[in-house]
């Protein structure tokens, strides 16, 4: 079930390619643009969703009205999965024609009573979620807004490359995003990426593109043993700058 805290928000699943024949027949697929609600918190929980393309971010909103960004959401990620009857936290599409395949809750979870693949997979899922919540929360704890910032990076790499080298990764997020979920300011966010880039840590072939070039020094900087492994020389593409909400 999902629960309304930072540390313990990320309910995020990767569904394997095996059981996705079976569910694929039940699913509908809808686009977002930029900043479209999928769902917002307190809907009914009718569905679960997966990225097919684009990514997504799931977010709280304060009793003030302050977003803060607790998951960012990539192609095959499994979500809004839970045992209660509304969702917690809205999901919200970060990039143009963001497509999200639709599961409808209770077929699914028939599906899973009869089809042990299924069900097997689902369990897998579940696992791997709780993997990715022990390095969310081990990231949160760290004091240093350098350490957040380089276990960020290695945190991007393992979800979105795994073991896999010079890859380019479109991440279609701000750096207003990336601050709202490391709990930062954006201007504190940027100063580190500078810093990590004038120390040769990392190096920006574009505004988009940051490339990984010391990944012994990154994991130095926040205690990686904790947080994963390294994961290859992987190139990260980020949001635009500050000015870009």
């Amino acid at each position: 079930m999902e629960v309304a805290s930072i540390g313990s928000a990320i309910r995020t699943v990767y569904l394997q390619p095996a059981v996705a024949p079976t569910l694929e027949t039940i699913a509908t697929i809808e686009r977002y643009q930029h900043g479209q609600s999928i769902y917002h918190s307190a809907d009914p929980r009718q569905f679960w969703y997966r990225i097919l393309a684009g990514a997504a971010r799931k977010c709280a909103i304060t009793s003030g009205g302050t977003r803060c960004v607790v998951d960012f959401l990539f192609p095959q990620d499994l979500f809004g999965i839970g045992a209660d009857g509304c969702h917690r936290f809205a999901a919200e599409a970060l990039s143009n024609d963001t497509a999200v395949a639709r599961y409808p809750r209770r077929l699914v979870e028939r599906i899973a009573d009869s089809d042990p693949l299924v069900a097997r997979e689902i369990r897998e899922a579940a696992f791997q979620s709780l993997r990715h919540l022990e390095a969310r929360v081990t990231m949160l704890r760290l004091g240093r807004a350098r350490e957040r910032v380089s276990a960020f990076l290695l945190e991007l790499a393992e979800r979105l490359s795994g073991e896999q080298r010079d890859l380019d990764i479109v991440i279609p997020m701000s750096r207003y995003d990336i601050a709202d979920y490391l709990a930062m300011t954006v201007e504190t966010v940027c100063r580190v990426l500078t810093q990590l880039r004038l120390q040769g840590i990392i190096s920006f072939s574009s505004v988009r593109s940051v490339r990984i070039r010391d990944w012994s020094r990154l994991e130095g900087i926040c205690g990686a043993g904790s947080i994963g492994s390294a994961f290859g020389h992987t190139r990260i593409a980020l949001g635009p700058y500050a000015g870009e909400r």
